[in-house]
């Protein structure tokens, strides 16, 4: 009968023939002598060398406020951190244009039918709903359509008319000022 380490040897031989050779060889790989009893002392000095060398650079005064803060957003320069904000900078302001234009479009509709109605629809309007505008929103339109009346196409009769309800309002240190 073989022996269990001739057939190891066998069945070494037929799957790695070079692993065979280095056993025979014997040790390849050796340690030099009290290597485990030196490294952890090579540890220790390697984690002091270390700190020390930590608590040197905590100890230098900083170079200026600029330097402070820069380390402080370090994190933003990363390429994720920088490719995120500026999608959502991308992002804010695409929507504030895009909302501008809305408010534009809005205006601009609103102004073409307002400028559809004729003065006549538009008093109507204001004298039914009188209670609903406050006094400032009132005197905007007050001062808007009497800087809008065109002198030139008024007939003399409605401009003597405009002038005699004027002139009753008007006190005399102004019709002197106009004069």
């Amino acid at each position: 009968m073989e022996r269990p380490d001739d057939d190891v040897r066998k069945e070494l031989e037929e799957l790695s023939p070079r692993l065979l050779k280095l056993k025979e060889q014997g040790e390849v790989f050796r340690l030099p002598d009290h290597y485990f009893q030196s490294l952890q002392a090579q540890v220790f000095e390697k984690i002091q060398a270390e700190e020390s060398a930590a608590g040197n650079r905590q100890a230098l005064p900083r170079s200026n406020w600029f330097n402070q803060i820069m380390e402080q957003f370090q994190w933003l320069t990363q390429p994720r951190w920088s490719l995120s904000l500026a999608t959502v900078a991308l992002l804010i302001t695409v929507g504030i244009g895009w909302m501008y234009q809305q408010s534009q479009a809005t205006s601009q509709n609103l102004n073409t039918e307002l400028a559809k109605l004729d003065q006549q629809t538009l008093d109507a309007y204001i004298q039914e709903n009188l209670y609903e505008f406050d006094t400032e929103t009132l005197m905007e339109f007050a001062s808007k359509k009497e800087s809008q009346l065109n002198f030139e196409e008024m007939n003399p009769e409605e401009l003597d008319q405009y002038l005699d309800e004027n002139l009753q309002e008007l006190d005399e240190e102004t019709i002197k000022e106009l004069l």
